[in-house]
């Protein structure tokens, strides 16, 4: 009987085995479109310059609410008109806020849908601390080593200024859209956007504007972040979009003199409720992007990761435990939680009655924030401690559609500029203005095509002559292609 049995169960292994082999040999990538021949342009003989003027506006959001700096703001408006003159002769433009611009492309085609492309030229701060470390000088847009550095080039006046270059020379060889467009440039992205893009997307809502897409900055093109096609260059498709949400933790507790403290402190509970949120992770999923991801990549990854991924009806968990053991790999499976700020005290000999502590999340698509709300508090060792929202408040997007006109134009640019790239869609983990275009359509896409970007919020920002030259090409293609 003990025989049987044993033949039985290596039967059943053979044949699982079998099944797991022949899932991963006909495991295939979609079909990629015929898209011909490479088509990159180079740059206009200005483009370098004005985008390195741009990087010298030191157009920095500070905080929500806080008033801009006016001087800076306004010249950048200025710059741009004289760097681009054809756009502002020939373009109904609109400031929208006193710094928020809209542009209006009028198409052909009146009765056809129009598309939106969005960028923002806010850029965070440089602080203090940290500007001795910069190679070169962070507001002074130098080249060097065929790099631009400084801060804004990736996020996001390269976007900003190749779109405008693109359709500049567009207007000089007398060109029209097929279709309406628009270009939206956000002055307030870095501090959620509510003042520009928010209120621009209010606007067109209001003249009954449906958009047959959005297009707005986003994910890139990496040839060393997808683990299993090092040197490989895939283009990363937002298609959707994390929430966000900051929630604020009080304890208090009566303090006093730092001489006789009491057994619990209000910064004890605090402290301890830290702990136990960082230790108690939410659960890992994969995402209806993070399942278009897979199939995008999944079949091009070594044998033993390609086997994982053609049979995730079985494997699943020892994908998922995979992904969890980097930053970036749980950023994409699960909605993750990070302390930012800590308060508490106002003097070293004084025990403080109130401690205070702010966690940020990034919301999974299919967790709201209601419910992560009622999550974090479940896992709170101490109910004494509160739990409330603060700041901007951001649900998770729906997954766009990859089979929809937006995603196979997008595509189709991305393949037309770089040799041999894999396109894909996937998670967009951070924030973006795009999403305050929900009401508008659920074709929203997040793309920025520069390839292996530096420095984005930290030190020494930089992209490569090249990634620009690839981001004019890029935008000047989507226009003549946008049918």
């Amino acid at each position: 009987m003990l025989r049987k049995s044993l033949l039985f169960l290596l039967a059943c292994t053979a044949l699982l085995g079998a099944v797991l082999v022949f899932n991963t040999l006909r495991f295939s990538p979609p079909a990629a479109p015929a898209v011909g021949p490479l088509r990159p342009l180079n740059l206009p003989d200005s483009a370098l310059s004005h985008f390195r003027q741009a990087i010298r506006y030191r157009t920095v959001s500070l905080e929500q609410g806080a008033a801009p700096d006016s001087a800076q703001f306004l010249g950048f408006h200025r710059f741009l008109q004289r760097a681009y003159p054809r756009v502002h002769a020939q373009l109904k433009r609109e400031v929208v806020n006193q710094y928020t611009l809209l542009y209006s492309w009028p198409g052909q085609d009146a009765q056809a849908a129009p598309i939106v492309l969005m960028a923002h030229y806010d850029v965070v701060p440089v602080e203090e601390s940290t500007a001795a470390k910069w190679e070169h000088d962070p507001w002074a847009g130098e080249v060097h080593q065929d790099r631009i550095w400084g801060r804004g080039a990736v996020d996001n006046k390269a976007n900003v200024t190749a779109l405008l270059e693109a359709a500049e020379q567009l207007l000089l060889a007398g060109f029209q859209p097929s279709r309406t467009v628009y270009f939206v440039f956000g002055h307030d992205e870095e501090v959620g956007g509510q003042q520009g893009a928010q209120q621009v997307a209010r606007l067109l809502q209001q003249r009954g504007i449906k958009p047959e897409f959005v297009l707005d900055e986003g994910g890139f093109v990496t040839t060393d972040r997808v683990p299993g096609l090092k040197g490989t260059p895939v283009a990363l498709i937002g298609t959707a979009e994390k929430g966000y949400l900051s929630l604020e933790l009080t304890a208090e507790v009566a303090g006093g003199h730092s001489s006789i403290p009491e057994a619990e402190t209000a910064t004890d509970l605090i402290a301890q409720a830290v702990v136990a949120l960082r230790k108690q992770n939410f659960p890992a999923s994969f995402t209806p992007s993070m399942d278009e991801f897979a199939a995008h990549i999944g079949p091009r990854l070594p044998f033993v990761q390609r086997l994982a991924f053609a049979n995730a009806w079985l494997l699943r968990p020892l994908i998922l435990s995979t992904y969890t053991k980097t930053a970036s790999g749980a950023a994409a499976v699960r909605t993750t939680l990070v302390p930012t700020i800590l308060q508490a005290g106002v003097k070293d000999n004084v025990v403080p009655t109130s401690a205070k502590a702010t966690v940020n999340l990034r919301l999974l698509p299919g967790t709201s924030s209601a419910e992560a709300v009622r999550q974090v508090q479940a896992l709170l060792p101490d109910q004494r401690v509160t739990v409330k929202p603060v700041g901007t408040v951001s649900e998770p997007s729906p997954a766009a559609p990859t089979n929809a006109t937006g995603y196979q134009l997008i595509e189709q640019q991305i393949r037309l500029q770089i040799q041999d790239v894999i396109p894909t869609p996937f998670l967009f983990v951070a924030l973006s203005d795009s999403r305050h275009f929900q009401p508008l359509t659920s074709r929203i896409y997040k793309f920025s095509p520069m390839t292996n970007p530096a420095g984005l919020h930290g030190l020494n920002e930089s992209l490569s002559v090249e990634s620009y030259q690839q981001c004019f090409g890029f935008y000047h293609g989507l226009l003549k292609a946008a049918r």
